[in-house]
């Protein structure tokens, strides 16, 4: 078995922590167990911009087909049809019981959820709420 000399110049280092490798097999990268399952364990795990980017992805559609469905002037839609569209009713941007009804809002878009049905879907304007604010700062 032949070493290149240039091997022998630059001692093999850890991947994660870095340390110099002494000893064990020429083609080591990790020094310890625990050094190489923490590097796989951060190179298999999405980090949390990939995790924002996939959720803000998937709220994005939601939004895109309810924006679709309102400007087709649908206000209620079965459930499982909103599924074969691409929707995914777990990814909210808020969610409020108000009495029996439960009520969520994807971005501007509020809309009930049944068992069965989506219904009530309305857009919540940015200037309705501007409009209640200062209503309530006049009384």
């Amino acid at each position: 078995m032949a070493y290149k000399i240039e091997d022998m110049k630059h001692p093999p280092h850890c991947l994660f922590c870095g340390r110099v490798l002494i000893s064990g097999r020429p083609d080591r990268k990790f020094c310890s167990v625990a050094c190489k399952n923490r590097w796989h364990n951060r190179v298999k795990h999405p980090s949390r911009e990939q995790v924002e980017r996939r959720v803000m992805r998937v709220l994005s559609r939601n939004h895109l087909i309810l924006d679709k469905l309102l400007r087709l002037g649908i206000y209620n839609v079965d459930r499982l049809t909103l599924l074969e569209l691409g929707y995914h009713p777990d990814y909210v941007t808020s969610y409020r019981k108000s009495g029996v009804h439960h009520q969520y809002t994807c971005f501007d878009i509020r809309y009930e959820l049944t068992p069965t049905r989506i219904k009530n879907i309305v857009r919540t304007g940015l200037e309705d709420d501007a409009d209640k604010m200062e209503d309530e700062e006049n009384v």
